[in-house]
């Protein structure tokens, strides 16, 4: 089983050198510009997936460059796509206060329109931190014009369209990435 391993930098902030044993990760490079003062995520997920996905590939994995994983997470998360390669995998991951402008932390993924504390085993809304998006998932996003999708809705769009189409996603259990806008 194939993956596309993308880590989304924006403005040259994420870590330089990530990477784990066995794999190649491709930096998607987001500037702010005009009219798109951070960036064009969308457009760049889905060149991304043009360039790199297709035969063979069962999906993409998404590394926001402001969180951390370790090897264990990324064993986990490994685990859980091939045990399940048409679920969209969620590394349960904490927000924290600086970004969601919120009182506490939040989780990363949700039941409901409220994002809070309550950990949701299905969730039908989650943003990218470290998540795996399965082809099926890519497919129908990029059909729903995700190339025009800017920040800050591509994550949640993105969930909207699984939502639309009954894909399931999951919190990867042994999965604990690190958000660090504190």
């Amino acid at each position: 089983m194939q993956l596309v391993f993308v880590r989304v930098n924006w403005n040259n902030t994420a870590f330089p050198g990530f990477g784990m044993p066995g794999t190649r990760w491709f930096d998607l490079h987001l500037v702010p510009e005009p009219g798109y003062p951070y960036g064009r995520k969308g457009l760049a997920l889905e060149g991304a997936w043009r360039q790199l996905g297709g035969a063979g590939k069962c999906g993409m994995l998404v590394l926001d460059g402001d969180v951390a994983i370790d090897p264990l997470d990324y064993a986990a998360m490994g685990e859980a796509i091939a045990l399940e390669p048409e679920v969209i995998h969620v590394g349960p991951i904490r927000l924290w206060p600086a970004s969601t402008m919120k009182e506490s932390w939040t989780w990363g993924h949700w039941c409901g329109d409220e994002r809070g504390q309550d950990y949701c085993p299905e969730p039908d809304r989650w943003t990218f931190g470290f998540t795996y998006l399965p082809a099926r998932l890519i497919e129908l996003a990029r059909a729903a014009g995700m190339r025009r999708w800017t920040f800050p809705d591509v994550d949640t769009r993105m969930a909207a369209v699984a939502r639309q189409n009954s894909l399931v996603a999951r919190p990867v259990a042994g999965c604990h990435p690190k958000h660090l806008h504190y």
